[in-house]
């Protein structure tokens, strides 16, 4: 049925009518027109892929969805369907199946580039680096001179810590396409790493020039002046980037760190300011267990038989502990069942936000949002050292299981602790911190970009978490 040539005229003509209705953004009557054409042409899988992807742009993914997957079946050689089922999965958030999805694309088309780099950006986002990388390179075999396509390569080997490797991709990149401000900025997080901050500094300030609405390189810019001793430099860059593009996590983390490290002391009221933007909050046993402990029991079980638990992750916090995968990239139970709790928890606690203008965290308060969740399972002597979580807009940690061993009163062992600067940050002042004891059963909500980390503990039981990022997708008016 997808072949024109054994399709009448007419029906040609109503669907470049339909597309050009969709081009044109004139969805509802494409809609219509499309409801219409699959009324007299029920199998039509172009029409239904055309009719899906209106729906995917409404939100409409549940009825979409068996349109797509009935037009796979009717049309498994055309490309539509499958771009569309990828969007889908994407929309709903099913990053493992879409993973899945875009793989098998990919195998079904080795000439299309869009499902390699599709494939190889959900791979990435994912941990699966290696798969990225495959992918990324069959992209670039398929078009060679595709600077954004060499800069996301550099970017998934420079997370495999082969560096050099990466900096010759992204000057690669910047061959071939010399006004690629990503490309320079790639490079400055390259020689950043490398120690060589004075060429990190030129590539930052290249990037921040040659496209003015970079808010990453901008902050990283400020990152390496308060690496250089130029303290009171950094806390300007750090101040005009909240101004400019809003509440950028890294600023706002590093931003009062950088005036400590300019005045030799942390600006007054800092610890009440943390104090006010931490929350403990008691979960609420879900419809069908007993008790919390009950619950909690479940997750534990269900984290310690996580398959993509990794020791000591690449580039995470974590010391002498495991992390797994994102536990909603593959929905399941009991974590579907601790989503629906927490949700309910953070959407009180967003009700009860004062907003606060201009603030970075007061100032705006999320209507809609994903979220992104990880279990965290720490042996004897684990611990996560300071971080933030520049992904998220307010993170927080839920605590399932603890051990015997954890301190009390003034033995402070396995508590979270907020307002410690990074291990690598050598600071010229005394930080003020808060430290707070985990209770099984509650969870502390706070910025992402408040500086927290995990105490060590000693004992053999696991100190076992769930942490979270909340990621807006709209603001409340």
């Amino acid at each position: 049925m997808s072949d024109q040539t054994q399709m009448p005229i007419n029906i040609i003509e109503r669907r470049k009518e339909i597309l050009g209705l969709i081009q044109t953004n004139k969805r509802g009557q494409a809609e219509a027109k499309a409801r219409a054409l699959l009324s007299d042409q029920p199998d039509d899988a172009e029409t239904m892929s055309m009719l899906a992807a209106v729906l995917i742009d409404r939100g409409a993914t549940t009825e979409a969805e068996p349109l797509l997957r009935r037009a796979l079946e009717l049309a498994p050689h055309s490309p539509v369907p499958w771009v569309n089922l990828g969007r889908l999965l994407q929309a709903k958030h099913l990053w493992a199946e879409a993973e899945d999805h875009y793989a098998r694309a990919a195998e079904a088309f080795p000439r299309n580039p869009l499902f390699h780099l599709t494939l190889g950006q959900i791979a990435q986002r994912a941990g699966h680096f290696a798969t990225a990388e495959q992918a990324f390179r069959r992209a670039l075999e398929i078009e060679p001179g595709n600077p954004a396509t060499v800069t996301l390569l550099g970017m998934v080997v420079f997370r495999q810590d082969r560096l050099d490797e990466a900096a010759e991709l992204f000057r690669k990149s910047i061959a071939i396409e010399p006004k690629f401000a990503a490309a320079y900025g790639n490079l400055g997080n390259i020689e950043q790493k490398r120690g060589d901050l004075a060429a990190a500094e030129a590539a930052y300030e290249k990037a921040s020039s040659l496209d003015p609405k970079d808010g990453l390189s901008y902050v990283s810019l400020g990152m390496v002046k308060l690496r250089r001793g130029q303290a009171r430099e950094a806390a300007e860059i750090f101040d005009r980037a909240l101004s400019k593009f809003g509440p950028e996590r890294r600023a706002a983390a590093w931003f009062p760190f950088a005036r400590a490290q300019e005045l030799g002391q942390m600006p007054a009221g800092f610890r009440a300011e943390m104090a006010r933007l931490i929350t403990r909050v008691t979960l609420t046993p879900p419809e069908g267990y007993a008790s919390i402990a009950d619950f909690n029991k479940a997750l534990a079980e269900a984290l310690r038989a996580d398959p993509t638990t990794v020791w000591e992750p690449t580039g995470k916090a974590t010391r002498k502990g495991g992390q797994t995968g994102l536990l909603l990239d593959n929905p399941r139970e009991p974590f579907l069942t601790f989503e629906k709790m927490l949700r309910i928890a953070i959407d009180r606690h967003f009700d009860a936000i004062r907003r606060e203008k201009h603030h970075p965290f007061f100032g705006m308060v999320p209507e809609a949002y994903t979220l992104d969740m990880w279990g965290t399972l720490l042996s004897e002597g684990g611990h996560q050292h300071s971080h933030i979580h520049t992904g998220g807009w307010m993170s927080g940690a839920y605590y399932v299981a603890l051990p015997p061993t954890m301190g009390t009163g003034e033995a402070r062992d396995g508590w979270i602790e907020f307002g410690n600067p990074p291990p690598e940050f050598d600071a010229d002042f005394e930080p003020h911190t808060l430290t707070f004891e985990p209770r099984e059963g509650d969870a502390f909500f706070f910025p992402s970009y408040l500086f927290h980390r995990t105490l060590p503990f000693s004992g053999e039981v696991q100190r076992i978490s769930i942490a979270f990022d909340v990621k807006p997708t709209s603001w409340r008016k």
